[in-house]
């Protein structure tokens, strides 16, 4: 296919920010979107974006407006595919026992899938920025502690503690907000990755009035990361219609970023109303999780 077919393509897909190609794969199995800008910037990592429960790709990026950020900065943007036949939902398991560690279950698979595109793209740098929402903001905070060689950040939306759930009946006391101590997660989260500390940079983002995600579990992932990163410092402040409070460490090097959006409920904030579960008015979240997620002074420094 030459890329001026694929370009025409591309153009009938909403949402997706030509002149880049939005590519279709497979691997093992998994499908999967792919947006490769026109001019890939050197150097940058690879971007993982996990869709949520009844979502696909295409409605993802969509919702988002991924792609069209992804071009202004060059980044290349994978979008794994769950299907009906893995979750009739559509869901990431995120609670399920096999999502908790990175060599086995849907972690296994995305780490793969991860580490495919970037041989074949020739990317240099290894560790891979993780955004997802709902379902997928939960197993991007599962990819965070189970393969912390993979990710050096994490954008979570509507997400929670790790190890929240092992079961689907946990999965639904958790949703609603009943394990609210990010303490323990913090301790099953160093456990996981057999060091002292976490090594990466994570935004949050949640609405005050999510009814499917209780508000309670960016609580307790605030919690969790502080901890999990050993961050000793924080200060709120009011933001275009937001509370944001940002995490530093000793040195003073924002690590975590929290965003609650009070009237935004189970959505995306800043998104295209054409894509499902958007707050079109809320602050631009891709732009602001990207901006943050980008800094590479502490992180890099650290490896």
């Amino acid at each position: 296919m030459t890329r001026a077919v694929v370009l025409v393509l591309v153009l009938l897909v909403p949402g997706v920010a030509a002149p880049g190609d939005f590519l279709e794969g497979s691997h093992d199995g998994r499908a999967y979107r792919l947006f490769v800008p026109s001019a890939p910037r050197p150097g940058a990592p690879l971007v993982l974006a996990l869709h949520g429960c009844w979502q696909t790709p295409e409605d993802f990026a969509l919702g988002t407006r991924l792609n069209a950020a992804a071009e202004r900065r060059g980044l290349t943007v994978l979008y794994p595919a769950q299907t009906r036949r893995d979750n009739p939902y559509r869901c990431w398991n995120w609670f399920h026992p096999s999502s908790h560690a990175a060599a086995t279950g849907e972690p296994a698979e995305l780490t793969a899938l991860a580490r495919r595109v970037q041989r074949e793209r020739g990317m240099r740098e290894r560790r891979v920025i993780v955004i997802g929402f709902s379902a997928g903001a939960f197993m991007a905070v599962n990819l965070a502690c189970a393969a912390p060689d993979l990710v050096r950040g994490v954008g979570v939306a509507a997400g929670g503690p790790y190890r929240c759930a092992t079961g689907p009946e946990g999965a639904i006391r958790c949703m609603r907000g009943v394990v609210r101590d990010g303490a323990p997660a913090a301790r099953a989260c160093l456990a996981a990755t057999g060091a002292r500390r976490l090594i990466l940079r994570a935004s949050l983002w949640h609405g005050g009035a999510d009814a499917v995600v209780a508000p309670a579990n960016l609580t307790a992932l605030e919690l969790m990361l502080a901890r999990a990163l050993r961050l000793e410092t924080s200060t709120t402040e009011p933001y275009e219609g937001a509370a944001r409070s940002v995490h530093r460490d000793a040195r003073g090097q924002p690590l975590l970023e929290t965003w609650l959006v009070p009237a935004m409920g189970h959505a995306w904030s800043g998104g295209d109303p054409r894509g499902t579960h958007t707050y079109p008015p809320g602050p631009d979240a891709t732009t602001r999780m990207l901006d943050f997620l980008l800094d590479p002074s502490p992180v890099e420094r650290e490896r």
